[in-house]
């Protein structure tokens, strides 16, 4: 991945690694191999976007609107938490 100059203030190129997430998670690969290169692409763009936001300064991220860089990258923590259930008792098995 080649590395952006962010002396000329291009703060596109910071979030280009994000680009083509959703298009990606929408397509179903066919094969295993296919999925399993989907996945290890996307995990390596999410890297690449923080180690590239890191480098930014505070001023920068806060213009940006980034108050968190991983939550702003994976999401947010409780979106990847399951709720507690405390129905689940009564549910059907099935």
């Amino acid at each position: 991945m080649a590395m952006a100059d962010f002396t000329s203030h291009d703060w596109g190129a910071a979030l280009a690694p994000l680009a083509g997430w959703p298009e990606t998670a929408a397509r179903r690969p066919e094969n295993t191999l296919q999925r399993l290169a989907t996945r290890y692409f996307s995990w390596r763009a999410r890297r690449e976007t923080v180690r590239l936001l890191n480098k930014l300064d505070g001023a920068t991220l806060r213009d940006l609107g980034i108050n968190d860089i991983e939550s702003q990258v994976y999401g947010a923590p409780q979106d990847r938490r399951r709720p507690y259930d405390a129905n689940w008792w009564r549910r059907a098995r099935g």
